[in-house]
C-alpha cells in the first residue's frame, strides 16, 4: 500500500473475504476493520469461525483448513473476533463517478447460472425465504461452479465483479468477472491489488513490490 501511494484520506481499500485462516497473524485481522477506509464482504473461513462459536459449524474441518488459531484463543477473544466478522455483509456494490457499477463478493454471484442479475442475486442473499436466503449465502460464501466451468456469461448490473475464494495464479477475467486471489499466503503465491476504474494491477510476492501489470482488456 506504501508503495502505490495509497492515501487514507482519499483512497478505499475493498477486499473479497476470508481475513483469517490465511496467516499467522489471524488474531489481528479483524484490526483492519476499525479503518474507516477498509472494507471487506464476509469469506467462508470468517462464516466456519461464525458457525463453530454458534455450535453450528464443523470446528475439525475449520482447524483443518486454517482455523486451528482460533481454538487455541481464548473465549473471550473468540467472542470478539466473530462480533466482528458478523457485521461483514455478504456482498458489496461501489458506484463510481461515472456512473458504473462494481460488485464485490467472496466466491459467487447467487444465481448467475440462471442469468440473474446483480440485483436479483444481492435481492437473493436478503430474501424472507430463508431457503432461498440460505441457498444464496452458500453459493456467494461457498461455490466454484463458474471457475470449474470457466463459463463467460455477464453478471448485468455491474461494470466488473471482484471475487475471491479461489486461488488464481494470476487474476483472471471471466465474463465481467474478475478472481484476484492469486494465493499470497502459499509460497508460489502473491498478493494481488486491481485498482477499481483502470483495472491495473499491482503485486508483492514475499513482502517485495514485483510490479504493476498492464490492465486486462474491459
Amino acid at each position: 500500500m506504501a508503495r502505490i501511494k495509497f492515501n487514507i484520506r482519499t483512497d478505499r481499500l475493498f477486499a473479497t473475504g476470508d481475513l483469517i485462516d490465511r496467516g499467522p497473524f489471524s488474531e489481528h485481522a479483524i484490526q483492519w476493520l476499525a479503518h474507516p477506509w477498509f472494507h471487506s464482504v464476509r469469506g467462508n473461513h470468517e462464516q466456519m469461525a461464525i458457525d463453530s462459536l454458534a455450535g453450528e459449524g464443523d470446528p475439525a474441518r475449520h482447524a483443518r483448513n486454517g482455523g486451528a488459531w482460533f481454538y487455541s484463543c481464548s473465549s473471550q477473544t473468540q467472542t470478539s473476533i466473530v462480533d466482528a466478522v458478523t457485521n461483514l455483509p455478504f456482498a458489496i456494490e461501489i458506484c463510481a463517478p461515472d456512473g458504473s457499477k462494481y460488485g464485490i463478493i467472496h466466491a459467487e454471484s447467487p444465481g448467475w447460472e440462471n442469468n440473474f442479475d446483480w440485483a436479483d442475486a444481492t435481492a437473493l442473499l436478503e430474501s424472507s425465504n430463508k431457503e432461498f436466503r440460505d441457498n444464496a449465502v452458500a453459493q456467494a460464501l461457498y461455490a466454484r461452479k463458474r471457475i470449474c466451468s470457466m463459463d463467460q456469461r455477464q453478471v448485468e448490473g455491474l461494470r466488473t465483479l471482484y471475487v475471491g475464494h479461489t486461488t488464481v495464479p494470476e487474476p483472471l477475467k471471466l465474463g465481467n468477472v474478475v478472481y484476484i486471489d492469486t494465493g499470497c499466503s502459499f509460497p508460489d503465491g502473491k498478493l494481488t491489488i486491481i485498482e477499481i476504474g483502470s483495472e491495473h494491477q499491482h503485486f508483492v510476492t514475499d513482502g517485495r513490490h514485483d510490479g504493476t501489470a498492464e490492465a486486462y482488456p474491459l
